[in-house]
């Protein structure tokens, strides 16, 4: 999987309520193939792509555009450096 789709994936999970997520088994899965996919990359991989990420798609202007902001970037953070859980 692309880190673009993992961290996608992610973003979308975090997104999620609980009960959302482990009510579809086939979220369950995708939420564990990208987690274990984030934890073979790399510290500098797991760095350069997500940072990316976060530039690209979280804080683009069409983001902007719709709301979004630094915001939910430190909450998706947040999120991603407690373990994804």
């Amino acid at each position: 999987m692309d880190p673009k789709d993992i961290w996608a994936n992610l973003d979308h999970i975090h997104s999620l309520s609980a009960r959302e997520l482990y009510d579809n088994p086939e979220l369950e899965e995708l939420h564990r193939t990208c987690r274990r996919a984030v934890y073979e990359m790399s510290n500098a991989e797991q760095r350069e792509t997500l940072s990316r990420f976060v530039r690209d798609e979280m804080l683009s202007e069409a983001a902007i555009a719709r709301g979004d902001g630094w915001e939910e970037v430190l909450s998706f953070l947040d999120w991603v450096d407690g373990g994804m859980e």
